[in-house]
């Protein structure tokens, strides 16, 4: 009954693996620190999926899953010290519905060159210098701490006593940095004519020194000549690049001056401008007071004329001009003030003509501002009202 039970059991298990399929070609891979395993499947469906199990020689083993064909080991693996010491294999399970595979497993790997795996994980070196000193042929390789330079390493769970350890070719000998220090260096010193360059190797050592992690070497690092300037050199260019500064500066601010455009005064300084200067029309200010409109009227020249008859009848005109005076003129005689009397009062004012060339006329060739009626005397007390014509008629 026993014996019947089992066997069942194993035919039921045989009849699930035979209806999942297990993954194939499992494939881990460590590069720098990531570390990620790979597989196919050929059968996929819309609920498989995979349980991928770490097992190392040290620890608790550790299981997840995943609908992908891929999962990263990197977080797990530097977690901590005791981790990327130990050594491991993967094993992936597929899964459908109620259903598992076999299970398929990896190669053994590890960072722990002390260990014995198939896989045997390194490290990269960070970014070398090889600076050298021109004038007495010393030169010194630099380069950041590992511990600081990957922050995995960084933040890994770790002992102080944790070290760095490198090793220089050509009998430099070694050099090591602390988990506390940010950056490794060492001396080195070359022979006149010999090529400055250098091999590094290195490993991070476990605290109590029992495994080691080793990093790839680098080969063929040369040195740069240094391009730090003389003290006298920095200063003459910053003096000169001040001097470059403040020339571009002036130029800029003259330019500005010339094509900026003055702004206009406030229009309060704008009155008291207009009132110091009160004959400037541009700020005079409105005046309430009524000017009359002026007419102007020049005077021409004239001279009192006679007219002689044979009979020794005599013709005079004692005033053919306005007066200069603005006095009255003859009786019947009126100029704008016959224009109606609610226009507004316009004042005569008489214009000599100063320089004017005189020049004898006829009387009757020319207009007169005679008065209208005008006595011509005939002789013997006999007196003739004369006609006279109004300045302006032809």
């Amino acid at each position: 009954m026993l014996l019947s039970g089992v066997l069942l059991l194993l035919l039921s298990r045989a009849a699930a693996s035979a209806i999942v399929p297990p993954p194939t070609n499992v494939v881990l891979s460590c590069l720098n620190l990531d570390v990620v395993v790979t597989w196919e499947y050929s059968e996929q469906g819309p609920e498989t999926r995979f349980i991928v199990h770490i097992v190392g020689s040290e620890g608790e083993p550790y299981q997840n899953e995943t609908t992908d064909h891929q999962y990263d080991l990197s977080d797990y693996i530097w977690a901590s010290e005791g981790r990327y010491m130990d050594n491991y294999y993967v094993t992936v399970t597929a899964v459908e519905g109620g259903n598992q595979s076999e299970p398929v497993s990896s190669k053994t790997f590890s960072f722990n060159t002390v260990k014995t795996v198939k896989i045997k994980c390194k490290l990269d070196f960070p970014p070398v210098e090889v600076d050298v000193d021109e004038k007495d042929s010393g030169a010194m390789v630099s380069f950041v701490n590992p511990l600081h330079y990957y922050d995995r390493l960084k933040h890994a769970d770790k002992p102080d006593a944790t070290i760095f350890k490198f090793t220089v070719s050509s009998g430099f000998g070694d050099g090591s940095c602390t988990a506390e220090q940010t950056n490794c260096k060492h001396d080195l010193s070359f022979s006149e004519g010999e090529k400055k360059c250098v091999n590094l190797t290195g490993l991070l050592l476990k605290g109590d020194r029992a495994g080691q992690v080793l990093f790839r070497e680098l080969r063929d690092i040369c040195a740069t000549p240094s391009t730090e300037l003389p003290a006298i050199a920095l200063a003459i260019m910053l003096f000169l690049l001040f001097v470059v500064i403040s020339v571009i500066t002036f130029l800029i601010c003259k330019a500005k001056a010339w094509t900026m455009k003055l702004p206009g005064l406030p229009s309060a300084l704008e009155d008291l401008e207009a009132a110091r200067n009160p004959w400037d029309r541009e700020y005079d200010p409105v005046s309430g007071t009524d000017y009359s409109p002026l007419t102007v009227v020049p005077v021409q020249p004239c001279k009192n004329l006679s007219v002689s008859s044979e009979d020794g009848d005599s013709l005079t005109e004692e005033s053919c001009c306005c007066s200069s005076s603005g006095g009255d003129l003859a009786e019947g005689y009126r100029g704008d003030e016959d224009f109606a009397e609610d226009s507004v009062k316009t004042e005569t004012l008489p214009i000599d003509l100063e320089g004017a060339e005189e020049k004898e006329r006829s009387p009757y060739d020319c207009p007169h501002n005679l008065p209208h009626n005008l006595q011509v005397d005939l002789g013997d007390g006999d007196m003739v009202t004369g006609y006279s014509e109004r300045e302006g008629q032809s």
